[in-house]
C-alpha cells in the first residue's frame, strides 16, 4: 500500500490550510447505530486489527539482556511477553505455557516487568529460556510425545524501529516499513533518548471508537480541560486549529499550536526552571528535534501528534512524548493505556519536573475517560443516529472512512 500524503501548512495559527486540501474525500457525517453492533465489532477485529502492526513499547523498557515486559492484549485474548535475549535481540512470545496453556508469567492489572534469563510456569514447573526455548520439563520421562525442541513459547512477529517496539498478530504480516510508510523515517534517536516515567491503564465502558475519538482531536480541549489546562489556547488561535496536517493512506501526523502568551502557574514555573520543560510548558528551542518532529519548525509549537492506525495516538514534544493505546475488549468495553516518557533525567530537577507533568496528565486523562463513558451512554440511548464532524476532527473522519473500506461497509 503506497503512503502518498496529503499535507497542508498554514502560515499563521488559525489560518485556513494552504496547498492541497487535506479534507478532500473525508466524510463529515458518520452513522452511529452500526458502530455499536457485534457484527461491526467482529469485522473490525479481524479485518482492521488482526493485520495491523501495533506499538507495544520502547526499547528502553528492556535495558539489558534478560529484561522483559508482559502485556495482556484483550483484543486478541492473549498475553504477550517481550524480552531482550542474551544476544541483545528483542523477541516477543505468547505468554502461554505449552503444557496446559497457563500464563508463564502472571500479570497484575494486565502488566508485568522484570529481569530473568528463564521463566518457569508454576502450575507444573515447565521452564523456558529468555529466547523462548523449552528448557526443562519436570518428570519428563512420563511424557510419551514431548519433544522440547518443538515446544518453545509461541512467537509473535516483532520489530524495533527508531527505538520503538512494534508487534503484529497475523500469520503473514505486511512489512513494518511498508506499514509505517513515510513515518518510517526521520525520527532518528528521538525515542531512544526517552525513558518511561509513568504508565497506567483503565477499562472503560465505551466502544473503542468512542475511546479513540476522545484522543483524535483538539476541539474538546478548550472546553473539557478548561479547568485543568485553562491557558492552552491563545488569542490568535482560540480554537487551537492545527497549523500542519499530513494525511497518509493509514496514518496522520499534525502539529499542535501553543499559546505564545502562555504563562506558567507559579509552582509549574518553578519546577520547570529546575528541569527540562515538560507539558504544558512551551519550549522554543527546537535544536534537539529530529526532522520528523515539528517538521516545518512551526512556531509557536506545542507538540506533534501521530495517529498510528488503528489504535494509537503518539504525542511528540520537545523533551517528552506520551502514547495513548486503545484496545477493544468487546463492543461496549475498551482498555485505554497511557504511557509517558521524557528525556533521561540528568538530575533531581528533571525528576521533579517529570513528576509535576505526570500528575497533571493523569488529572487531564480522567476528564477524557469520564466524557467517553458519557458519550457511550448517549449513543446507546438511540437519540442520536449520526455524528457531525468539523474539519478539525479530520482524524475521526479519516479513521471511520478507512475502517469502512477495510470491512467492506457501504
Amino acid at each position: 500500500m503506497s503512503e502518498a500524503a496529503v499535507s497542508s501548512a498554514s502560515p499563521s495559527a488559525g489560518a485556513p490550510p494552504q496547498g492541497p486540501n487535506p479534507f478532500a474525500g473525508l466524510r463529515d457525517v458518520v452513522s452511529v447505530p452500526d458502530k455499536l453492533t457485534q457484527e461491526y465489532h467482529d469485522a473490525v477485529v479481524e479485518n482492521v486489527f488482526r493485520p495491523s502492526w501495533f506499538l507495544v513499547g520502547n526499547a528502553n523498557d528492556l535495558p539489558k539482556p534478560g529484561s522483559y515486559v508482559v502485556q495482556d492484549i484483550p483484543t486478541f485474548n492473549t498475553s504477550v511477553l517481550i524480552q531482550r535475549g542474551r544476544d541483545g535481540e528483542v523477541r516477543a512470545f505468547h505468554n502461554v505455557c505449552r503444557h496446559r496453556a497457563k500464563k508463564v508469567i502472571p500479570t497484575d492489572c494486565g502488566y508485568a516487568e522484570g529481569t530473568s534469563s528463564a521463566h518457569t510456569c508454576w502450575l507444573h514447573g515447565w521452564s523456558y529460556t529468555g529466547e523462548g526455548r523449552l528448557r526443562s520439563v519436570p518428570d519428563e520421562q512420563q511424557f510419551r510425545s514431548v519433544d522440547k525442541s518443538l515446544l518453545g513459547l509461541m512467537p509473535i512477529h516483532v520489530e524495533v524501529r527508531y527505538g520503538l517496539i512494534f508487534a503484529n498478530f497475523s500469520d503473514h504480516p505486511e512489512s513494518l516499513d511498508n506499514w509505517l510508510g513515510d513515518l518510517a523515517e526521520g525520527f532518528d534517536d528521538y525515542y531512544s533518548e526517552m525513558e518511561k516515567t509513568s504508565c497506567f491503564s483503565i477499562d472503560v465502558r465505551a466502544n473503542w471508537n468512542v475511546a479513540m475519538d476522545a484522543f483524535s482531536e483538539g476541539y474538546h480541549t478548550v472546553f473539557l480541560h478548561r479547568r485543568t489546562q485553562p491557558k492552552l489556547a491563545g488569542k490568535s488561535n482560540p480554537m487551537r486549529h492545527k497549523p500542519v496536517i499530513d494525511i497518509y493512506d493509514r496514518h496522520i501526523r499534525s502539529s499542535n499550536p501553543s499559546n505564545p502568551d502562555y504563562v506558567s502557574p507559579p509552582v509549574e514555573g518553578a519546577l520547570y526552571e529546575l528541569g527540562r520543560k515538560q507539558t504544558p510548558a512551551i519550549e522554543t528551542d527546537f535544536s534537539m528535534l529530529p526532522p520528523a518532529v515539528n517538521r516545518t519548525r512551526y512556531h509557536p509549537w506545542f507538540f506533534d501528534i501521530v495517529w498510528q492506525f488503528p489504535n494509537v495516538a503518539i504525542l511528540n514534544g520537545s523533551h517528552w512524548y506520551s502514547t495513548v493505546t486503545v484496545w477493544p475488549i468487546d463492543r461496549n468495553h475498551t482498555r485505554v493505556v497511557f504511557d509517558t516518557f521524557a528525556r533521561k533525567a540528568r538530575h533531581a530537577g528533571d525528576r521533579l519536573a517529570q513528576a509535576y507533568s505526570r500528575a497533571l496528565q493523569y488529572t487531564v486523562a480522567r476528564e477524557d475517560l469520564f466524557a467517553m463513558e458519557d458519550v457511550q451512554r448517549g449513543l446507546e440511548s438511540g437519540a442520536v443516529r449520526d455524528i457531525y464532524l468539523s474539519m478539525q476532527e479530520f482524524a475521526l473522519q479519516h479513521r471511520y472512512g478507512l475502517i469502512d473500506e477495510l470491512i467492506g461497509a457501504k
